[in-house]
């Protein structure tokens, strides 16, 4: 077995711009749900001071996954054209560079429609139409622009890293987003604070100056930007499908249930993304900023843990720091849900933080690794994608629904948590591949 170095400077940057898209996407969960339902009665007698749409839970839980749906979609057709697209700049590098700008431009305005709701419309949804649709408009296209970009800039960081290394390199990144999703939280919230969109902007900008270096410096390796065929098929959509369906039954057995625990943990992860601002506003009676500031606690955990992650992964194995790491995130939602105080809440996130990286930092590594040819990776981790969009269509519905039928009570979303975590753990035991491939001198 040959052991591989690593190139430091490419994989932090090809790190850093899934990284910044976590923080992108954190500020989305933190803020949107919380403009939706601004104004509806809990929310105002939470003390809650920002004016918003006056939404419920349920329609709110319906708004922040129904953009999702066309994700579901885009992401595994995106994965799939990546691995046989060739450019000049590439195969990924065209989606990330078209994908990022555009969903940049959207989130900047997403934090400014709320400011033109005059203070006597404030929860008057009927009156704010006008509003309300550029607002979903605009939520729309962020998530359509992420759903092309995810799934190869994922697979950017695992083109440049070789197999016995992606775990570690995933840690990297899991390291680089919990380090930027603390800074955000911290302040974003005195940022928010101070003028709404400036946590927004500054995201949308840092955005911006990771994708021009990553541009510059982050080139796919040639053997792989090369390769035309597959198994005697062009390597086109047509034939990576028909790949896909004459895989070996071990092969494909595997990947099935591996895609079924990811979906399982993302409709867990779902509800904490959606509704632990929301949580801490209703259940708790925290200021928007204060509640913003709750995923501070997993962030910091997360960031501190998710290299050792990669690093144990390579010792015990991938699956089993993945059962230990879903294991150990469902104890920290059941003992937010059997202990609903602001001091509970905070143990529970801390071991939430500290376990949840054993399963994340190693999902998409071993995804990846279960595809036969390193050809296939973008079309695999585009098929991982349509379980984690799936994950996130269903959990915050699911969570909204349940929350809205026990009379706005946000603790069940904790206990939905424990449910599929469990079942997440339960799914992965049948995977038999997905472990780092020996490199051959």
């Amino acid at each position: 077995m040959s052991h591989v170095k690593l190139n430091w400077r490419t994989t932090i940057l090809a790190a850093t711009l899934p990284a910044v898209m976590e923080v992108i996407w954190q500020l989305y969960n933190t803020y949107v749900p919380v403009f939706l339902q601004a104004g509806n009665p809990a929310f105002t007698e939470a003390g809650a001071t920002t004016v918003g749409f006056g939404l419920g839970p349920a329609l709110t839980g319906f708004i922040l996954v129904f953009d999702n749906i066309a994700g579901l979609f885009i992401s595994p057709l995106v994965g799939a054209w990546s691995d046989s697209l060739r450019t000049k700049w590439g195969r990924r590098m065209p989606f990330i560079l078209f994908g990022v700008p555009v969903a940049v431009l959207a989130f900047i305005v997403i934090p400014l429609i709320p400011l033109g709701i005059a203070p006597e419309l404030n929860g008057q949804t009927g009156q704010l139409t006008g509003l309300l649709i550029p607002f979903i408009i605009s939520l729309f296209i962020v998530l359509i622009a992420f759903a092309m970009v995810r799934p190869v800039a994922d697979v950017l960081l695992f083109d440049v890293t070789p197999s016995q290394h992606r775990s570690t390199a995933n840690g990297i990144a899991g390291a680089i987003a919990g380090f930027l999703v603390v800074v955000t939280a911290l302040a974003g919230a005195a940022l928010y604070d101070i003028y709404g969109p400036l946590p927004f902007w500054l995201a949308a900008g840092f955005a911006l100056v990771i994708l021009f270096l990553t541009w510059a410096f982050v080139k796919e390796p040639e053997d792989l930007a090369s390769a035309r065929e597959l198994a005697g098929e062009p390597f086109n959509l047509k034939g990576i499908v028909a790949f896909l369906r004459g895989l070996p039954k071990e092969h494909a057995r595997s990947l099935m249930f591996l895609l079924l625990s990811n979906l399982l943990a993302y409709v867990a992860l779902a509800q904490m993304q959606a509704f632990l601002s929301s949580y801490g506003v209703f259940a708790l009676g925290m200021e928007e900023a204060d509640a913003a500031m709750l995923v501070a606690i997993p962030a910091i955990a997360f960031m501190i843990i998710a290299v050792p992650a990669g690093l144990l992964a390579n010792k015990i194995g991938r699956k089993n720091t993945q059962i230990v790491g879903l294991v150990g995130y469902a104890v920290g939602a059941l003992v937010i849900y059997m202990f609903p105080d602001a001091t509970m809440l905070n143990v529970g996130l801390l071991i939430c933080g500290l376990t949840w990286p054993l399963a994340n930092v190693v999902q998409v590594a071993m995804i990846v690794d279960s595809a036969p040819v390193e050809t296939l990776m973008g079309t695999y981790t585009g098929l991982r994608q349509i379980a984690v969009t799936l994950g996130f269509i269903i959990g915050p519905i699911l969570g909204g629904t349940l929350v809205e039928a026990m009379g706005n009570d946000y603790r069940w979303v904790w206990l939905i948590m424990f449910v599929f975590l469990v079942l997440a753990t339960v799914a992965i035991l049948p995977v038999t591949k997905g472990e780092a491939k020996k490199e051959m001198a």
